[in-house]
């Protein structure tokens, strides 16, 4: 026993002083040392068109609003739409009591026939009479009274013509139908009601042709030409933006002070309704520029810079920017287009730091 405890000392102690003897005491580290670069992200600053734009809110109001009146008097016999109903060109809306006209139609058109009787004995009473004027038994003013009352009789028949086409038109006008494709905004009489020319029997508003008024101060007038390109948003429509173009410029009061109205026509995408309101755009103009990201312009007490990667470092470019847009912002000096410019991490820069990307 006393000989096996000997050997198993023996031979722990050689273990230990193996696992001492690969230091051996020299104290070297082989630790990596930190990369002290700073962590960015790039993109290229690159060349694209960029749209001078005025924004403005307008309101929509329909291009065509006609109130329907009467054009005929006469009771009210039957209503065939009300309020709020759609309603499409030439439907019939209203009817008036055709009775009166009907028997005035009736008149004009016997009197025609009257008139065409008395005419055809008038034509034969002067062919005998010019017969009878050539053989000298009637005088030239007998000749001449009789082809006068024949005239007579043809500008009677002519005007009897005439009542009739009134008294027609007349019995058209007891149907009031809708001039255009529209929805009935007021009913303004009821059944019973006794209807005078020029009476309002209804109001009517189109939706299809619709009229966008975009106020615009005056300063901003003088950049506002026709045709220029409009792009408009309706918050509660779900149809996206749409398009237009200024069609007519208008002086307007904005504010008790002199502003610039521009009147742009558009048809309805679908679910715009007059009295709504819409977030408008002007082009005025387009031009080609360089463009960076947001992130990429940093504020220094020398101005705007953008950080250009070269070579593993971060250069400080002075820029003037120009248009702001959502995620892009123009450079009008500066930059040149093509450069690599830092993102993420450029507001932790300085002029000549070292950088590393995410991808390396």
């Amino acid at each position: 026993m006393t000989t096996r405890f000997r050997l198993s000392a023996a031979l722990i102690a050689t273990v230990l002083l193996s696992a001492c003897g690969g230091n051996g005491g020299n104290g070297d580290d082989t630790s990596t040392a930190p990369d002290r670069r700073t962590l960015i992200t790039t993109e290229t600053a690159e060349r694209d068109t960029v749209d001078v734009i005025e924004r403005t809110i307008g309101q929509i109001s329909s291009r065509t609003a006609p109130s329907l009146t009467a054009e005929v008097s006469g009771h009210i016999l039957e209503i065939h739409a009300d309020e709020g109903d759609r309603v499409e060109r030439g439907q019939l809306l209203l009817e008036i009591d055709p009775e009166p006209y009907d028997l005035a139609l009736a008149s004009a058109r016997t009197d025609i026939r009257r008139l065409d009787a008395l005419i055809s004995s008038q034509e034969r009473e002067l062919e005998r009479q010019r017969e009878l004027l050539e053989d000298g038994f009637v005088t030239q003013a007998m000749f001449d009274a009789t082809e006068a009352e024949f005239r007579n009789l043809e500008e009677q028949r002519e005007a009897a013509r005439v009542a009739v086409r009134n008294a027609e038109r007349d019995l058209r006008n007891t149907r009031v139908t809708a001039p255009v494709d529209a929805e009935v905004d007021e009913r303004l009489v009821s059944v019973g009601d006794y209807s005078s020319p020029g009476q309002a029997l209804f109001r009517l508003v189109s939706q299809d042709l619709l009229r966008v008024r975009l106020p615009f101060p005056e300063t901003v007038g003088s950049r506002l030409e026709v045709g220029q390109t409009v792009r408009m948003l309706a918050p509660l429509s779900s149809n996206g933006e749409v398009d237009g173009r200024i069609n007519e410029l208008r002086p307007a009061l904005m504010g008790g002070s002199r502003a610039v109205e521009a009147i742009v026509h558009v048809e309805n995408p679908g679910s715009w309704r007059q009295g709504g309101s819409v977030s408008a755009q002007v082009v005025i103009t387009s031009r080609e520029s360089v463009l960076v990201p947001n992130q990429s312009v940093v504020q220094r007490p020398a101005g705007e810079v953008v950080y250009v990667i070269e070579d593993g470092s971060a250069h400080a470019r002075e820029v003037r920017t120009g248009i702001r847009q959502r995620n892009r912002t123009e450079i009008l000096e500066g930059l040149d287009g093509g450069e690599t410019v830092a993102v993420e991490g450029a507001g932790f820069l300085t002029d000549g730091a070292d950088v590393r990307t995410s991808e390396e």
